[in-house]
């Protein structure tokens, strides 16, 4: 019976102020910053009763919010302020590898750097990858090991159209030079 007078409450509220064009709700907006506040207070009030309330459903709640909010189109400063707040898995996963990890000296990030690329298809890499092969390689090319310059770019042992990947194993860092022999050496065998 209560949500039967509701539903008619609001239907009865948003007849009337289309009737009187918008007036009934010109009164919300001069409270606006309270009514944010207070949807605010009550969003955060109401997350901390879930987790307190139920731990484990809570962690995946916001696992999902965490991967929803990676592939949403917001700006990257936003998504790298969210991610770190939401990002629970890698925090789980720290702590129950703090010992190999202490001892390995590898932080999640070079983890994650590592291990990525497995499956991908691009054909870009990571500044902070391509710096990795680079100082692996002790900044030199691979093939006539010459010092690498600013201007080093990073080639694939195994071409993605035949099968390789972004994965630190199918990637050397080259001079301009060199990668540009390899690169039309291998378009003149085509």
């Amino acid at each position: 019976m209560k949500i039967n007078f509701l539903i008619f409450a609001i239907t009865a509220f948003l007849i009337g102020n289309a009737y009187y064009d918008g007036a009934l709700t010109k009164m919300f907006h001069i409270k606006k910053k309270y009514i944010q506040m207070a949807m605010y207070a009550f969003t955060g009030f109401s997350l901390y009763l879930f987790i307190k309330k139920s731990p484990i459903k809570s962690r995946g709640l916001l696992v999902h919010a965490n991967s929803i909010i990676k592939h949403m189109p917001v700006d990257r400063n936003t998504k790298d302020l969210l991610t770190p707040l939401l990002d629970f898995t890698n925090i789980n996963n720290e702590m129950n590898n703090l010992g190999a990890a202490q001892n390995n000296a590898i932080t999640p990030q070079m983890k994650r750097m590592l291990s990525s690329g497995g499956r991908s298809n691009k054909r870009s890499v990571s500044e902070t990858k391509k710096k990795y092969i680079a100082s692996q390689q002790d900044w030199k090319c691979k093939h006539c090991s010459a010092q690498l310059d600013a201007t080093f770019e990073v080639d694939h042992k195994i071409e993605l159209q035949h099968g390789g990947s972004n994965h630190v194993t199918n990637l050397e860092a080259l001079c301009r030079n060199c990668h540009g022999k390899k690169t039309m050496m291998s378009n003149l065998e085509k």
